[in-house]
């Protein structure tokens, strides 16, 4: 099974959006709603020990959990 990631945003105490890959969160938000840009994140080395914080929205990478099929 590989390793699937999901990118958790957060703006606020309430709002709560979750993401495929960092570059699908600006379809949604541009760099001036979030306070950081596309390029800086990737940069960054956005990583599940590694988060972005800034004083408008916390960024976290973190994998996916699945139950292991059994036939």
């Amino acid at each position: 099974m590989k390793n699937e990631s999901v990118v958790h945003v957060c703006l606020g105490d309430d709002r709560h959006y979750y993401f495929g890959s960092v570059a699908a969160i600006f379809d949604r938000f541009t760099p001036d709603e979030l306070g950081v840009s596309l390029p800086t994140l990737w940069n960054y080395g956005l990583a599940p020990d590694r988060p972005y914080k800034n004083n408008r929205c916390a960024i976290y990478r973190g994998n996916i959990e699945r139950k292991k099929q059994t036939k």
